[in-house]
């Protein structure tokens, strides 16, 4: 696999985005400071997704359309949508609130027949490793399935972790999810090749 390009598509409050001739969309949901644009950017190889320290700093829907070579003969296109992060915002209550209402207002409008085309193929649930068991993590995974959306766990900064650690992470995750649960790291790498065979596989499905 050789990714071919990365652009900055799009980065809104709202949903226009989600009318494109793209029809495979991977979706990152995950608490502030989970890593969700440093999984991006350790995906895709470069720095492109803004990171920051500090709690609440993605308040936009920014999506990045990755054209990569699966193969010699085929070339897929796929577009990283990175959602605002849910528990903690800067601003307090008032700020977090709305950013939970972007989010649900991106998978209301994935859902109506003008757009519902089937192009949110997987949403990765990020989750801290390090806190495997938070009720906000819980109450947005059970969110998630309630939507009928493919939902894999992904535990990061497992580097942060002994390795003596991640199968009993890993099975805390998953006796919560019921579902996949992958851990790994953006820092060292650790777990990247497994989780893009993921999302190749989830968009090539029909």
């Amino acid at each position: 696999m050789k990714i071919l390009q990365v652009d900055l598509i799009s980065s809104t409050p709202g949903t226009a985005s989600l009318r494109s001739p793209v029809r495979s969309k991977i979706v990152f949901v995950g608490r502030s400071n989970v890593g969700k644009s440093s999984l991006i950017n350790a995906l895709i190889r470069r720095k492109l997704a803004r990171t920051s320290r500090s709690p609440g700093k993605t308040d936009l829907v920014n999506i990045y359309r990755v054209r990569l070579a699966v193969t010699a003969n085929q070339v897929q296109t796929i577009d990283f949508v990175d959602l605002p992060g849910y528990g903690y915002a800067r601003g307090g209550t008032r700020r977090a609130e709305s950013f939970a209402k972007i989010t649900e207002r991106y998978f209301r409008a994935a859902r109506e027949p003008s757009v519902a085309d089937g192009s949110v193929r997987l949403a990765l649930h990020l989750v801290d490793s390090r806190h495997s068991d938070l009720k906000s993590d819980r109450d947005a995974h059970a969110w998630l399935e309630s939507h009928g959306l493919t939902t894999i766990t992904v535990g990061t900064k497992a580097d942060t972790l002994p390795r003596a650690e991640h199968k009993r992470v890993a099975q805390t995750l998953g006796s919560r999810t019921g579902g996949q649960v992958l851990l790994l790291s953006a820092k060292n790498g650790d777990g990247l090749k497994d989780l893009w065979k993921i999302i190749i596989q989830a968009s090539d499905r029909k």
